[in-house]
């Protein structure tokens, strides 16, 4: 081969291999760039950011007549269980164990929201969206990380044992664990617990249904205030079945209420052990998270 022909097919190859390494580069970066656009979303800088008082006005007051008008909707009732009565300063509790990665407990949260806002008030929600890797990446919803509850009536405990990263954030007390795994050994989130009569754990409220991707807050807002809407059915029916557990639990107060039409679906109450004993998770302070 002459030295002509052997310079130009050095050439040829390097053509090719810049070639080639210009593909890989360009695989790499598309790649890259797939990964990290399934992680983010344009409401991500929301995420721990106070609730507007508009938003937190709207969930806080949400009307009782849509609520009537949904009714149980396509949501499904808690499963009854049986076990010591649960309580807390003297009043029937509510234990909720979620995460904020979590898609079903992201959905779980607005109807949660909704329904203990009708017995107290919450103080220090903030903006938060479900990972952006899971089923239904980046839900809008809201984290009680923060918050507090203040109720007349009910003693509301939530605890998010993990962060939008599925790390653990805010570890379980023995008590709370004990329940968890005692009511579902499968560790489902988000695990609901009213009182130890009733029972809402993983999908089992019947929001695996509802997929809220790509959406904001305000556009839940306005399929919310649609009653026939599937977003409403599923969120708004599993309020009225929080809100009819909490009125079972306490006394049926206030009556105001607890006498409303969404406020008496049907559920199959069991009673708390045959001897009427109470099993009492003390107050805890705000610093109960620091340790196990």
């Amino acid at each position: 081969m002459s030295i002509k022909a052997t310079l130009k097919a050095r050439r040829r190859r390097r053509r090719i291999l810049w070639s080639s390494a210009l593909v890989a580069v360009i695989a790499v970066i598309l790649v890259a760039y797939l990964i990290t656009a399934s992680f983010n979303d344009p409401y991500a800088s929301y995420i721990g950011t106070p609730v507007s008082s508009s938003l937190h006005q709207e969930l806080a007051g949400f009307s009782s007549t849509i609520l009537a008008d949904v009714g149980k909707g396509s949501a499904v009732a808690p499963s009854t269980i049986s076990g010591s009565a649960l309580t807390s300063s003297g009043k029937p509790e509510v234990l909720y164990i979620g995460g904020e990665f979590c898609p079903y407990c992201a959905v779980t949260r607005w109807s949660m929201i909704i329904a203990f806002s009708k017995f107290g008030n919450f103080t220090g929600l903030q903006y938060m969206l479900s990972s952006g890797s899971d089923v239904n990446p980046n839900t809008p919803t809201f984290t009680f990380a923060n918050s507090s509850y203040t109720s007349s009536y009910v003693s509301f405990v939530a605890v998010e044992h993990y962060d939008r990263s599925q790390n653990i954030y805010q570890p379980l007390t023995t008590d709370e664990n004990s329940l968890w795994t005692q009511y579902d050994s499968s560790g489902g989130i988000p695990f609901v617990d009213f009182g130890n009569n009733y029972l809402v754990t993983g999908t089992s409220g019947g929001i695996g249904q509802i997929d809220l991707a790509g959406m904001n807050w305000t556009q839940v807002m306005t399929q919310l205030n649609t009653p026939g809407s599937t977003t409403s059915q599923a969120i708004l029916g599993e309020a009225n079945y929080f809100i009819s557990a909490v009125c079972a639990l306490d006394g049926n107060q206030p009556s105001s209420v607890c006498s409303q039409p969404n406020a008496t679906l049907t559920l199959a109450y069991t009673s708390a052990g045959p001897s009427g004993s109470t099993s009492t998770l003390m107050a805890v302070p705000p610093d109960r998270f620091d340790s196990q």
